[in-house]
């Protein structure tokens, strides 16, 4: 199954609770002298600490180097709020499909300048589940921080936090080494969030689902991460009103695009090609010229 996330408005909220719960875990974030886990006992350890210390049962399963961690809730996911968070809007992202194979990353969008308007947000992560939700991630931060170092440990994680009433849920994926890097003050914990993938969905199969029955756990590829994050990055950036009004659209996508490689130092590709659907306008790039233009 090809991963692919596309953040919804209501994302806003989740990000913003999802960042707070990771910076409350920063004191203590070392366990315990002499305790350490290996990637054979990974998931036992982390349902065991998750039910004897927090009393919550989770799912986890290690599918090759991605840990994934389902939690079911039988609390609301999100509850309304008292007062709606407003926000401007100044472009609408129609569509953003990329790929990254045979040596081409591939990137098409329709971007488009509408009159400037305000939204509103009026949900809110719930606090009992954001509760549940920072226990658990206690608990893998303190299995994943100390993980006896092995070729096939995860580089990745991901959380699936589902409301088994109504059928809402929370997905994120993290880059393993991103996290360690938020921990340590490498990176702020805003770029932290900007690199996490997350998506809110309506799930229906997952109403009643108490063992993750109707996920699909696979392996993240890399590559694929990579694009999913551009994609993020750039909608983000459009949907927050980052961009002012009559800005170059094509450039502010090859921006994103460009941080997102320069980050990972990603040279895997001979050619970058994009494509503005809604200007028919076509742009290709040698990875050489890419990189030259990330000095500029």
């Amino acid at each position: 199954m090809k991963l692919r996330l596309s953040l919804r408005n209501s994302a806003r909220a989740a990000r913003n609770s999802l960042i707070a719960a990771l910076i409350f875990l920063i004191p203590g974030c070392f366990s315990p002298p002499g305790q350490s886990y290996t990637i054979k006992n990974l998931s036992t350890s982390l349902n065991g600490i998750c039910k004897n210390e927090y009393n919550i049962s989770i799912v986890s399963k290690l599918q090759g180097q991605t840990l994934w961690v389902y939690i079911p809730l039988e609390e609301e996911l999100f509850i309304d709020t008292g007062k709606p968070e407003e926000y401007s809007k100044k472009f609408e992202v129609k569509s953003i499909d990329g790929s990254l194979a045979g040596g081409s990353i591939n990137l098409d969008y329709n971007i488009q300048e509408i009159p400037e308007a305000k939204e509103s947000q009026n949900k809110k992560f719930n606090p009992q589940a954001m509760d549940k939700i920072n226990k658990i991630l206690r608990s893998l931060r303190r299995v994943v921080f100390s993980l006896r170092h092995d070729k096939y440990e995860p580089k990745f994680f991901s959380i699936v936090a589902s409301d088994i009433k109504n059928g809402v849920e929370l997905i994120e994926i993290t880059y393993i080494d991103d996290l360690k890097k938020a921990f340590y003050g490498i990176i702020s914990w805003n770029e932290y969030q900007q690199r996490s993938l997350q998506d809110i969905k309506v799930s229906l199969e997952a109403i009643g689902d108490f063992k993750g029955r109707h996920l699909k756990f696979q392996d993240i590829d890399f590559k694929e991460f990579l694009v999913e994050q551009i994609r993020q990055r750039i909608r983000q950036k459009f949907n927050r009103a980052e961009v002012e009004k009559g800005a170059d659209i094509d450039k502010e996508v090859l921006k994103s695009i460009k941080k997102v490689l320069e980050i990972y130092k990603f040279q895997d590709f001979l050619v970058l090609d994009l494509r503005n659907l809604l200007t028919d306008k076509k742009i290709s790039l040698s990875r050489a010229a890419v990189f030259e233009k990330i000095k500029e």
